[in-house]
């Protein structure tokens, strides 16, 4: 159910953003990035008490609007997502926390809708595919610096499908510039576990399989450049019925 809710949100939004490029409206560029909570969860399984941890995304995104308050929005972006679990292995010292890391190249396909006036609002929604670079597994004393005790990326599914959702508000900053203040959810929709690692195998998890799913919040901070002028005038003859006028 997950996957395909997962895939008739990307056709649906790959589908917009292909008809759309038949229209004419803006193009913008721009950086976006900032600090998130995320955690790994599932019952049954080593994550079944995670709590969140620290992570965040930042990247480059292009935006094309058009008639009305629509536009498409994609992004290429790294992002960290991770959870912390009490610490019962019996290889580490005892207390402390696991921190896991999980470092991704990520891809949103957003759909936005704004609102307002010149200080404007937006919702936007959209499927996000995260490529999998590295995982890491950090051992947090409670007194003292942290340490790496193994990678399992290998024990980690290469690929994680998420579902965005979002809210913010833009600010213009002169007649190009504009700057975007964004609350972000990444709900993952599939688990991202192939198989137990070494590590946890002889820590405490002897047999059976493990999965986990991600979800992350995150405050994003944006800077978007306007390419061009935009199209303002009739995109079509006077005489069509269906004509809209292009607003910068």
């Amino acid at each position: 159910m997950n996957k395909m809710t997962f895939i008739l949100c990307w056709l649906m939004t790959a589908g917009l953003t292909c008809s759309l490029y038949a229209q004419k409206g803006i193009w913008e560029a721009g950086v976006e990035g900032g600090p998130g909570l995320s955690i790994i969860y599932a019952k049954n399984s080593i994550y079944n008490h995670s709590t969140l941890s620290f992570g965040g995304v930042g990247g480059l995104f292009c935006e094309y609007g058009f008639a009305g308050n629509f536009s498409v929005k994609a992004a290429l972006q790294y992002e960290r997502k991770g959870t912390r679990i009490a610490n019962k292995s019996v290889l580490l010292p005892p207390g402390g926390t696991q921190q896991f890391n999980l470092d991704y190249l990520s891809v949103p396909l957003l759909v936005k809708w704004s609102f307002g006036g010149k200080i404007r609002l937006f919702v936007n929604a959209g499927p996000c595919v995260s490529l999998l670079l590295q995982q890491s597994l950090w051992y947090v004393p409670e007194s003292g610096n942290k340490s790496k005790v193994a990678n399992e990326t290998k024990s980690y599914y290469p690929i994680d499908l998420a579902v965005v959702l979002g809210a913010g508000v833009t600010i213009p900053v002169g007649s190009k510039l504009k700057v975007s203040v964004e609350v972000r959810d990444n709900l993952g929709l599939v688990n991202i576990r192939t198989s137990i690692s070494d590590f946890e195998r002889d820590s405490y998890f002897p047999g059976g399989e493990v999965k986990g799913y991600t979800n992350s919040t995150l405050l994003l901070v944006g800077v978007a450049y306007r390419i061009g002028g935009g199209n303002k005038g009739l995109p079509c003859t006077p005489n069509d019925p269906d004509f809209q006028y292009i607003r910068k």
